[in-house]
């Protein structure tokens, strides 16, 4: 029992570490009552243990599931809460294996016993990130987001190397907790590769202030706050335009270079409707801006036998009224744009109305504009490092995140998918601004600070100078190269530790062979 309890307690303070309530600090502590827990228990026990403080800690944490199946995606609310335990029962089994891990390794030697369950946090966090289409929601590095001066750790080594890091001073105080021999050695230890990953970034790095940063440009969101519900109502575009156009009149009274609206902000298709794209074209030029606009995008097919292509889409519109450039999102929401294996679960579209039938982009669009060049996320695709990286790599001098966060309702999402998007802007040092239909609209900067944040559910206009950066961070250049020298280490240890078991079990069964002979 007081194993269960000490690992309920693990998934108690990891829930308070994230948005909301935000109390990142607690992340460095939350593992330790499930370190403990484990201390001395089977590998086999410990998984059923960290697998059911992970199940904890998932079934609140992504409770936001069931709102958004329900309320949106018309999914019977029994649905959506068994969606909720299976989603929940699946992302525990990673920290299940990790407890595993963990336990397995607590007869090493010093150090392993201290650095490979914090790269094996991190190899099971990466394959989070890609397996079964990715779900790499609330990493455990994302605790840190309002951690300014831990930051420049990401410009390194990515939300992962801040997700080491605090598993890492986890287990080193775990260990001062239960007495392990070696604790003054794992303190000090923790503390020194600390203090070398925040030096890494000086070292592998350029300075975020760099000859290329000079030029400084104007930009504003807009936050229309549209009710989900009537959103996609024809009768309510004019209403829904004029809502955005007002907006932007009142931040173009700020000059911006750039208005940026939110995902599907226009709702309709702005290729294929003549008369509404009109009124978008309009507000380009009544502002003097050039404006970003989220609109789901209609391509013919490609081929005789084939069907019309959907898009959920990025315009950028001059203020010549000319419509530039479009970036198509590339990685869709599954189950929510898409249902993946739709030919083998055709069944899921009739539990629910809400799910689209809509193709993922090819291409890594970088818009231009006369103020500089940036690249564009939808929604989702924020929550995915490496995706965000490509952008800059392909050339982009600041980045811009649309999303539609009214799926949400007033739950902790926004607030965490805000501190996922600010880990983007601290791994490449690039601004950041996020247009959010109900917020959290936000800006910003290199170094991963947020300057201006909206209210939820409230129509809002943000503007602010930001500055074109173009040097690329290790991480830029790199991707998750410190994510892999996770994995690989792992890989190499698990292997020379099943190898030395097996000479041990080898001897041990020739001498008791011999023994036998004689």
């Amino acid at each position: 029992m007081t194993s269960i309890l000490l690992a309920a307690l693990s998934a108690g303070l990891l829930i308070l570490a994230f948005p909301s309530p935000d109390l990142g600090w607690l992340a460095f502590v939350a593992l330790i009552p499930l370190l403990l827990a484990i201390r001395g228990m089977a590998p086999v026990r410990a998984f059923y243990l960290g697998t059911l403080a992970g199940w904890l800690f998932y079934l609140i944490s992504v409770s936001w599931v069931t709102h958004s199946m329900s309320v949106y995606g018309g999914v019977p609310v029994a649905l959506s809460a068994l969606a909720l335990v299976l989603l929940a029962a699946y992302l525990s089994l990673y920290i299940g294996l990790f407890a595993m891990g963990t336990s397995w390794m607590a007869s090493a030697p010093w150090p392993l016993n201290l650095l490979v369950p914090s790269a094996l946090w991190v190899g099971l966090e990466y394959l989070r990130t890609y397996a079964l289409t990715g779900f790499p929601w609330i990493l455990l590095g994302y605790t840190q987001y309002r951690h300014i001066s831990l930051l420049p750790i990401a410009s390194v080594a990515g939300v992962y190397g801040l997700s080491f890091l605090v598993v890492l001073i986890n287990i080193a105080l775990a260990q001062w907790v239960g007495g392990a021999p070696a604790r003054f050695r794992s303190i000090v230890f923790a503390g020194a590769l600390t203090l070398a990953l925040l030096a890494a970034p000086r070292l592998l790095s350029p300075p975020a202030t760099s000859a290329g940063s000079e030029q400084a440009i104007r930009v504003a969101l807009v936050q229309g706050n549209i009710d989900q519900g009537s959103k996609w109502d024809t009768a309510m575009q004019a209403a829904t335009i004029e809502r955005y156009r007002s907006l932007s009149l009142e931040a173009a009274k700020y000059a911006p270079a750039l208005i940026v609206w939110p995902e599907t902000a226009v709702p309709f298709f702005l290729r294929h409707e003549p008369a509404l794209q009109g009124r978008v074209l309009d507000i380009a030029a009544e502002t003097g801006s050039y404006l970003l606009v989220g609109s789901p995008d209609a391509e013919p097919p490609a081929a005789a036998n084939g069907g019309t292509r959907y898009h959920n889409s990025a315009f950028l519109i001059s203020p010549k009224r000319e419509l530039l450039s479009r970036y198509d999102k590339i990685h869709m929401v599954p189950f929510g744009e898409y249902v993946p294996l739709g030919s083998i679960l055709s069944f899921v579209h009739k539990l629910a109305y809400g799910i689209g039938d809509f193709e993922g982009g090819r291409t890594y669009t970088i818009f231009d504009t006369p103020g500089g060049r940036f690249g564009a996320t939808i929604c989702y695709e924020a929550i995915f490092p490496d995706q965000v990286r490509r952008h800059v790599k392909e050339g982009a001098e600041f980045l811009v995140n649309i999303t539609n966060d009214a799926w949400f309702g007033r739950s902790a999402a926004p607030a965490q998918h805000l501190a996922m998007a600010a880990l983007r802007a601290a791994e490449n040092r690039r601004y950041l601004i996020r247009a959010a239909n109900t917020g959290i609209s936000a800006i910003v900067d290199p170094s991963g600070r947020i300057l201006q944040a909206s209210d939820i559910f409230v129509p809002t206009v943000i503007t602010d100078q930001i500055r074109v950066e173009r040097t690329q961070t290790f991480y830029t250049r790199h991707g998750d190269l410190f994510a892999w020298v996770c994995v690989i280490f792992i890989v190499v240890v698990s292997m020379a530790t099943w190898a030395r078991s097996a000479v041990r079990i080898a001897s041990v069964s020739a001498a008791a062979s011999h023994r036998r002979t004689q």
